[in-house]
């Protein structure tokens, strides 16, 4: 029923279970350093405000949780995975495709019994279900640390943002999965994509620095920051809309694009 899920789910475990369980082992390894190491990483994150960290990291609004062991590993956990997820969100939709096409074995891909679109969802799926392991390692590390070591930790508001980052990476991926059925090559997929996703995440963060609060709009990273889970207590259900709907429509065209094309080397 789901032959390719399950055969690329095996088959990518290892793509899969690294780029999270790093961002789980960074968070561990702030959190058990910070009774020692608390004033250093106070006066690091009381820097957060100056303009080149937020245009190299992004603003993630840390100003709403104050000077304190959460905001700490906030700006290591999401300042972390924003720049890992960069990359997973480029380099592995392109990757479903690429390979086969690189290597020119997509005829093996039309001979299988089941709808292109299908074929290309159920693989697409697997990127989703291994970009689960990133709210649930975060989530366990961020709340495990602050229980082991008896500091104070809001459970809504890390598991609301862990979740919205998972549909960030749903967006981005989409992106980039429609890139690759564009132009079935990895050199052009990885370039369009990049330029998208990286272009998006820096117009976020420029926007923020210019104060153009209309060029921010335009990009995904612009989503799911604390201040406004802070104040909703959950994920804005605008931006929800927001991102899923874009993740939809790339997912969508990329499905179809791939379902029609003519294929040929």
């Amino acid at each position: 029923m789901v032959h390719i899920y399950l055969k690329n789910l095996k088959k990518s475990y290892l793509m899969g279970l690294i780029p999270p369980l790093f961002v789980a082992g960074f968070v561990i390894t702030i959190a058990m350093s910070w009774p020692s190491l608390q004033d250093l990483i106070l006066d690091r994150l009381a820097e957060m405000d100056n303009p080149i960290y937020k245009a190299i990291i992004g603003d993630m609004g840390l100003e709403g949780l104050g000077l304190n062991f959460q905001a700490a590993l906030f700006m290591y956990a999401g300042g972390t995975m924003n720049l890992i997820g960069l990359f997973v969100s480029i380099f592995v939709p392109v990757k479903l495709l690429s390979s086969e096409a690189d290597e020119k074995s997509l005829d093996i891909v039309l001979s299988y019994p089941i709808p292109r679109w299908r074929y290309l969802l159920e693989k697409f799926g697997v990127y989703l279900t291994y970009n689960l392991l990133f709210p649930l390692f975060m989530v366990s590390s961020m709340i495990g640390t602050a229980v082991i070591l008896g500091e104070t930790y809001d459970a809504v508001l890390i598991i609301n943002y862990a979740f919205g980052y998972w549909l960030l990476l749903f967006g981005l991926g989409s992106i980039a999965l429609l890139c690759v059925t564009v132009f079935l090559d990895s050199n052009r997929s990885l370039a369009a994509a990049g330029a998208v996703i990286i272009g998006s995440y820096f117009l976020d963060s420029m926007g923020g620095l210019l104060g153009l609060s209309d060029l921010q709009f335009l990009s995904l990273f612009n989503h799911f920051k604390i201040p406004g889970i802070l104040e909703a207590g959950m994920l804005p259900l605008v931006e929800v809309v927001i991102v899923v709907a874009v993740g939809f429509v790339f997912l969508i065209s990329a499905l179809y694009l791939f379902d029609k094309r003519e294929i040929s080397y």
